[in-house]
């Protein structure tokens, strides 16, 4: 498979991996040879799950109706978080007309940061106006119990049970702390039609 089918059909995400493994192929060495030894899972912060009651959503089979962390979360920070390669990442595979806004033509900073959108997922512009917040918050803590007749590939955000292929320094660590989580709905209930 060429790279350029590969970006088209796994999105840029995985493309950029690919391009990247066969740079430093090319250049003699072992694919992914450049990676150094992670010291900690989550940028050097510990992150552990939060408690939180899930009920019956009005349009899912599961929502989570208050704040993880007990307070509404930072809609601008949420836009950083869905960007953010190593955490949210949300981009990967969602494309949200809103965030590709943020590109200044010409750019090359904003493209990098904004710019490189999925289309493995559903597109998240008007998510808002088909799922409440407990909805959303759900999805994000955990798409798998939001969505039990569909088989997601999207990462439980907040969760630390029944996961496969966890590093070993992850292990029991969520992938986003409560306030992350959070600020990224707060941003997703922004995203009207």
């Amino acid at each position: 498979m060429s790279i350029a089918s590969a970006k088209g059909w796994l999105g840029s995400a995985f493309a950029s991996l690919l391009i990247g493994a066969t740079l430093v192929a090319a250049a003699g060495g072992t694919a992914f040879a450049e990676q150094k030894k992670k010291t900690s899972c989550i940028s050097g912060e510990t992150a552990a799950i939060v408690t939180y009651k899930v009920e019956k959503g009005e349009n899912l089979p599961a929502a989570i109706p208050k704040p993880l962390n007990g307070k509404r979360g930072n809609p601008k920070k949420g836009i950083e978080w869905m960007v953010e390669r190593r955490q949210g990442n949300c981009i990967a595979c969602h494309e949200v007309t809103k965030i590709k806004e943020s590109i200044k033509d010409g750019d090359l900073d904003t493209l990098q940061k904004y710019g490189f959108h999925g289309n493995v997922a559903p597109t998240l512009d008007g998510v808002a106006e088909r799922y409440n917040e407990a909805e959303l918050r759900m999805i994000v803590v955990d798409a798998k119990m939001a969505f039990p007749d569909f088989d997601t590939s999207m990462p439980a955000y907040h969760r630390t049970q029944g996961l496969e292929r966890v590093l070993g320094d992850c292990e029991g660590l969520v992938i986003l702390p409560a306030e992350r989580v959070e600020d990224i709905v707060a941003f997703l209930t922004t995203l009207k039609d």
